[in-house]
């Protein structure tokens, strides 16, 4: 009813910053409601007919009656091939071959460049770390030189700094950059502003590594506004042309267009060559975020973005090539509409064979997802596991860290080991550089002979059931000695580690993780 009424837009407006000003301060309501504007009232006036669906994507429990399961779509998959390509044998699992891959991967960066030294660090405003953010009264904590372990993103000198690091000490292959350049000021981005930072911060990649390949998936912050990534069957002024355009230039020469497919400028995804039998493909999870309005109208496979990934792996598998997938949102992370993460489920099961890598960001602090024979047994078969990987932003109360992967190069492309780095930013300050320190490599922390999803799975069971491995796993999720992580958080991120889709019954039964504790 409330829909039909078609009231106009300044009393809406005016009432949702009324609601939203309970929580946030002034500016940040204003900001975020004159974004969304134009994209709200646009879907919310063509789901005037359908109240079950603006429930639906309101208010949790709330079900369309033509959809109760929440599913919504199936994706079509191609029947397993008779006999599997050819491909060379396999090095045995517990040794390190001869030619293999260093891989940087670097994802949340989610620079501010007008990040201030000295302003308030504890402030009012969902970010800090500004001269014109809202002080705080209770507190006054200094925002640091180099960073922030608080509600503050990186300053540009701490990526140049971290950058500059890994090119003078370390070589690596190729660089894989899992998403959200731009930082958490959401309501404050406009068009020519993310623009102007994906140019500089591709530039500065450039000038550490002017030879090294560098490919570039997009993250929800790359929208404008923040989580909007409007598919073709909305109205052209939504498409994000400009974004899409911009990544394709900055995945250049890397990213070619292959075969006439110019899937990165009409979908924001992308599919190459990395090296012999190796593909990389990146998929646009802004197609799978529950914030993104436009996919209440239409969740089903947005721009065809499933079907188009399924066609990319099935080539491959044809072709005998392994595969590697670069994208943001781990699927079965809260924000990740159930429909793509049960359709990724479902895929990764079809290709579990070639599918030998799958790099994640968005989350910031570091952890695995384990996916099963059956999506709906733990106790089935482990098939794959995806790698989130931490964060360079310190957003909120973390190290900055990236991570280096040691990668198979002489068969699968499997992944041999991950090395984990940080730098303490406490201990940094304008007369002192960061360091950057190795906090971990997997092999050796986990006790484990190979990266294997049977060996991460054995790795998830002493993580859940014994306390003291559970400590240390969150030490190094958050690169901090006290990570801001109560029980209720606590518990969620353990269920992550083998929800690779929204699932909590099979998952993460609530007593499974209280009374199994050692």
């Amino acid at each position: 009813t409330f829909a039909k009424l078609t009231p106009t837009e300044g009393v809406i407006l005016w009432f949702a910053k009324i609601i939203c000003s309970i929580n946030q301060p002034t500016e940040v309501c204003a900001g975020i409601t004159e974004q969304f504007r134009d994209e709200f009232f646009y879907v919310f006036r063509r789901l005037a007919n359908e109240p079950s669906k603006i429930c639906a994507a309101l208010i949790p429990g709330c079900v369309d009656p033509l959809d109760p399961t929440g599913e919504g779509w199936n994706i079509k998959l191609p029947p397993l091939p008779l006999s599997s390509p050819s491909s060379p044998p396999s090095s045995p699992s517990s040794s390190t071959p001869p030619n293999v891959l260093r891989v940087l991967s670097i994802t949340d960066l989610h620079v501010d460049f007008h990040y201030e030294p000295g302003s308030e660090a504890e402030c009012a405003d969902p970010v800090c770390c500004r001269g014109a953010t809202s002080r705080n009264k209770r507190n006054s904590v200094p925002a640091g030189f180099w960073g922030t372990v608080g509600k503050c993103d990186i300053p540009y000198r701490t990526l140049n700094h971290m950058l500059k690091h890994i090119s003078q000490n370390d070589h690596v292959d190729y660089i894989m950059v899992g998403g959200d350049i731009i930082d958490h000021y959401d309501w404050k981005y406009n068009w020519n502003g993310t623009l102007e930072v994906l140019r500089n911060v591709s530039g500065l990649f450039k000038l550490h590594f002017p030879t090294t390949p560098v490919y570039w998936a997009l993250g929800n912050h790359e929208g404008v506004p923040v989580n909007s990534f409007a598919p073709h069957s909305v109205n052209e002024q939504f498409w994000p042309v400009k974004l899409y355009n911009e990544l394709t230039e900055m995945n250049k020469p890397w990213v070619k267009n292959e075969d006439g497919d110019d899937s990165s400028r009409f979908r924001g995804s992308w599919s190459t060559l990395a090296a012999e039998r190796l593909r990389i493909i990146s998929i646009n999870t802004g197609f799978c975020i529950n914030t993104n309005f436009f996919l209440y109208l239409n969740q089903s496979d947005p721009d065809g973005t499933m079907s188009w990934f399924v066609e990319q792996l099935h080539k491959a598998e044809l072709a005998g090539e392994n595969v590697h997938i670069l994208a943001h949102i781990p699927p079965g992370y809260y924000d990740c509409l159930e429909g793509w993460s049960r359709n990724y489920y479902r895929i990764i099961q079809r290709f579990s064979s070639i599918i030998t890598g799958q790099f994640f960001g968005h989350v910031h602090y570091d952890y695995f997802t384990l996916f099963y024979e059956d999506m709906f047994d733990v106790t089935s078969e482990p098939v794959g596991v995806a790698y989130i990987s931490p964060s360079a932003s310190t957003f909120d109360y973390l190290n900055p860290g990236y991570r280096i992967y040691t990668i198979d190069a002489e068969n699968t492309y499997k992944i041999i080991d991950h090395d984990n780095y940080f730098a303490d930013l406490d201990v940094a300050d304008e007369d002192t550089e960061p360091e950057w320190k190795l906090l971990y490599s997997a092999r050796k922390e986990y006790n484990m002979t190979d990266l294997s999803p049977k060996s991460w799975n054995t790795v998830a069971d002493d993580i859940i059931n014994n306390a003291t491995v559970t400590d240390r796993f969150f030490q190094l999720a958050y690169r901090t000695q006290s990570p801001r992580c109560d029980a209720t958080c606590r518990q969620y991120q353990l269920c992550l580690l083998r929800s690779g889709h929204h699932d909590d019954g099979a998952y993460c039964p609530s007593n499974r993780l209280e009374t199994n504790r050692v």
